[in-house]
């Protein structure tokens, strides 16, 4: 599953817009958005939080709204969930043009990037200094995921690599032994896992999912400089002929929204995805026996980093209000509750913990040494957009291009 899904371009453009247009506004509007004024004379404030994720994530949220007047006396919090990833990021873009868009939102550093660069996220240091906020507890790996141009965006709640996913029951009536190392013997597996009602591999058309198969390539996207690089080219025409043989499936083709989607219901015997699978998969299918691993080697131990952090919009109401009631939301209760569910905690002295309360993800430990960010261009909606459509022309469409050919489209978009 890719966790930055679809929003458009245009209403982003536009948002940048309205933005530079609210610069001109009175001193009155700027004055209560310093959030200064409110705490002061003791009123009560109220912020809003949204995101997307699990009824789980959600019920950890609930409980959070429920207590932060025992730190913050002056502060009440208002949770919105949205339903998807893809509702997500189709919403927000037109609430922060309305006006209406939350105070702060959690989100993953995947499509961060260009509402940074569009000056939509808040830059938080001077807000970090006023609030007393402690960024010694985090991680520096997790802190640093969140600099740009060397002021901080996020107030971090997780960091974790990717995975790969195997469906154990079906692995083991298989008899296939040892789990997988390398996309070779993914290959191979697959093979001997697909049936008339199962495929071998789910292999979404999207960003995240390339990503990682490009990076255990040897690649990088190098933020547009080396899309068509030979080790991407390399990485993605063995996704294509795992479509040939017949062995791979994208969740589009089978009516399902995403892969932990097909996954959970056992259309699929292996994926690449994330720690977000425990979580949906606690709900979806309990009862379904699975491994996680690090992504498969293609020809070197190469995977992305999911980090989530709570981000202060540009144009909250009450800046510091938010940024306090996301640090609320790093507490060591509210990050334990996360920790059950899979995520591991920005929280230094908790992530510590992690593996041991999280054995099923214990494979994965290595990988937090050699996984990196995902390195896609200032201009990621529009990047991400022509890779999967170009993809779905090809696997869906029957395009009959190469992937030297769809790379070199792409790369001459963004040079």
């Amino acid at each position: 599953m890719s966790r930055f899904k679809k929003m458009t371009g245009l209403v982003l453009s536009s948002v940048l817009v309205l933005s530079l247009a609210a610069c001109g506004s009175s001193k009155s509007d700027k004055e209560a958005g310093s959030g200064t004024d409110n705490a002061a004379s003791g009123k009560k404030v109220t912020v809003s939080m949204g995101f997307w994720g699990t009824a789980q994530d959600l019920q950890v949220y609930q409980d959070a709204a429920k207590t932060i007047s025992t730190e913050y006396p002056n502060l009440e919090l208002k949770i919105k969930q949205y339903p998807s990833a893809g509702d997500f990021w189709n919403t927000l873009p037109g609430e922060i043009a309305a006006g209406v868009a939350p105070d702060f939102i959690k989100t993953s550093n995947e499509g961060a990037y260009e509402y940074i660069d569009k000056g939509l996220f808040t830059s938080l240091d001077d807000l970090i200094t006023s609030t007393g906020v402690d960024m010694t507890r985090f991680t520096e790996t997790s802190k640093n995921i969140w600099k740009v141009n060397g002021k901080q965006y996020g107030i971090p709640n997780s960091v974790m690599p990717a995975m790969f996913f195997v469906n154990q029951t079906m692995w083991e009536e298989k008899g296939l032994g040892e789990y997988p190392k390398t996309w070779e013997e993914v290959e191979a597996a697959a093979k001997k896992l697909t049936t008339d009602k199962t495929y071998g591999i789910i292999a979404p058309l999207d960003a995240f999912h390339i990503t990682n198969y490009i990076k255990s390539f040897g690649g990088d996207w190098g933020n547009g400089k080396t899309i068509n690089s030979p080790e991407n080219v390399q990485a993605l025409q063995f996704i294509i002929d795992m479509y040939k043989e017949g062995i791979a499936v994208t969740p589009k083709s089978l009516g399902f929204g995403w892969d932990g989607e097909v996954f959970s219901n056992s259309q699929g015997a292996m994926s690449t995805g994330g720690y977000w699978y425990k979580g949906y998969l606690k709900d979806a299918n309990p009862d379904l026996k699975y491994v996680a691993l690090p992504i498969p080697k293609g020809t070197v131990n190469g995977s992305t980093t999911s980090s989530d952090a709570y981000i202060v919009l540009k144009d909250a109401k009450n800046k510091e209000a938010a940024l306090q009631a996301a640090y609320y939301l790093t507490n060591d209760t509210i990050e334990t509750s996360f920790m059950d569910l899979g995520y591991n905690p920005a929280v230094a002295s908790l992530s510590d913990q992690f593996f041991d309360k999280n054995p099923e993800f214990a494979a994965i430990k290595p990988a937090l040494e050699y996984s990196t960010d995902f390195g896609y261009p200032t201009d990621t909606k529009r990047f991400t957009d022509e890779l999967t459509r170009q993809l779905e022309e090809l696997i869906l469409g029957k395009s009959g291009k190469t992937a030297q050919q769809i790379l070199d489209d792409v790369q001459s978009q963004f040079k």
